[in-house]
């Protein structure tokens, strides 16, 4: 499972979509905090794919994983950087995993720090 965990955020730092598109089942949802929504694989993969284009650093610090009997709760920084701004966000992220697939994400931030910072 910390397996899994690291080659999803390893992936997700680095805008492996492909690495994604491999661990993700074909019907995993993705829900926020933020706006109580769901995303479908392909939204969510296709936001993701922005990453690399959308920020001149973005990484993961403080990195803790715990493994649960259907998943794993993972706590990190989101570090952030356009220009001279950069923001710190602390977000947990809920990974449910069924015969090896994540079959669902439930992420835990304050967006709002990213847009307050990068409006």
């Amino acid at each position: 499972m910390l397996e899994l965990a690291d080659k999803m955020f390893t992936a997700l730092q680095r805008g492996e979509i492909s690495v994604l598109d491999q661990i993700y089942a074909p019907d995993v949802r993705i829900w926020h905090n933020w706006d109580n929504a769901e995303q479908s694989r392909e939204d969510n993969l296709r936001i993701l794919s922005g990453i690399p284009t959308r920020y001149d650093d973005f990484g993961y610090d403080e990195p803790r994983c715990t493994v649960l009997v259907d998943g794993f709760l993972r706590q990190h920084i989101i570090r952030a950087t356009i220009g001279d701004k950069t923001v710190n966000v602390p977000a947990i992220f809920r990974v449910f995993v069924d015969a090896g697939k994540v079959s669902r994400i439930e992420e835990y931030m304050d967006a709002g720090e990213l847009r307050k910072v990068f409006a």
